[in-house]
């Protein structure tokens, strides 16, 4: 499969051509070092094993950070698969590669889709552990989509050791029902106020602002009302990817903790990450729940966007790494 290199004075990278996604990425930071805080499938680009099923899209490449147009799928119909087209085929790229800091990239819809493509700009920052992204959707006729991106870092061995800080938000809820059967630690269809107090399953309050934790799970959050800023740190490597992106556009945020607890391969309990995801969406359920009322739709935050075919969406996003000092 195809993949194109990203380099820049601080960072280097590469984009696959399928599903335009970006990692591994190695960040230089001011001290010196550097780190890779993407996650990629553990079993992408592994052997198949006997008697399984061949993996495609993004089930078989899954990895560091990708848009999703729509986002999702969920459990009613949907005529694309999870997470949209894009997200599973081969991208084009419109530059010659002569700068390779910079790379635009495009995918153009099936015929019958209400979309007509989607271009994605990634420029590695001179100077800086950054990345700065731009989309821009463009639409055959009008339509009302749940939009979002998919940043995907890896989480430590060790409990605890990745520290999650949310900007200002107006409320987050659980995800209605479990999100894994059997392997949510999560409490139902529960609101709160802050990361470190998340109702849980059993009736305990569980800190999600500290991950992995010790029990295996797999579980989702939406951050709703977002300001656009998360900072996650990594204490046991030294170093925070922030990510900030525009609120006016995706203005909820969700948390996909995936702690070993998908069992089914190929999962197989070995898939260790946390999702940071800019939406305007609910949860992950596609375009029917998004345009339909819902409860974060009813307490004022979108959970789509009303895309115009004589105005293209466009808007930027960036992810900074840097050092913790303490």
């Amino acid at each position: 499969m195809t993949s194109w290199i990203l380099q820049w004075s601080h960072g280097q990278g590469s984009v696959e051509a399928s599903g335009a996604m970006l990692a591994p990425v190695t960040f230089m930071l001011p001290d010196g070092r550097q780190v890779q805080p993407f996650a990629v499938f553990p079993w992408a680009k592994e052997a198949l094993p006997p008697g399984q099923p061949a993996l495609t899209g993004l089930m078989a490449n899954g990895r560091g950070e990708w848009p999703c147009v729509p986002f999702g799928g969920g459990p009613a119909p949907f005529d694309h698969p999870i997470h949209g087209w894009p997200a599973h085929d081969v991208w084009q790229r419109l530059d010659d590669g002569g700068d390779l800091a910079h790379m635009h990239l495009r995918y153009d819809f099936p015929a019958d889709s209400p979309v007509d493509s989607v271009e994605r700009l990634i420029t590695g920052v001179d100077g800086q552990p950054e990345i700065q992204c731009r989309l821009r959707i463009t639409v055959r006729r009008a339509c009302a989509l749940p939009l979002g991106l998919h940043p995907t870092l890896r989480l430590p061995e060790r409990p605890g050791a990745l520290r999650v800080t949310a900007g200002d938000f107006a409320f987050g809820i659980t995800l209605p029902r479990e999100h894994e059967p059997g392997a949510d630690v999560l409490q139902p269809g529960a609101q709160f106020a802050a990361l470190s107090h998340v109702p849980g399953a059993g009736g305990q309050s569980l800190d999600l602002s500290h991950l992995p934790l010790a029990q295996d799970t797999e579980s989702l959050v939406q951050l709703c009302g977002s300001d656009g800023r998360m900072t996650v740190s990594n204490f046991d490597e030294g170093y925070a990817f922030a990510l900030s992106w525009d609120a006016t556009v995706l203005p909820s945020c969700l948390l996909w903790i995936s702690n070993g607890g998908r069992q089914a391969w190929p999962w197989s309990g070995r898939h260790y990450a946390l999702g940071v995801e800019p939406v305007c969406s609910y949860f992950d359920w596609g375009v029917d729940a998004g345009t339909a009322s819902n409860p974060v739709s009813a307490r004022g935050v979108a959970t789509c966007v009303q895309l115009d075919p004589a105005q293209p969406l466009e808007f930027d996003y960036r992810m900074t790494v840097g050092s913790l000092t303490s």
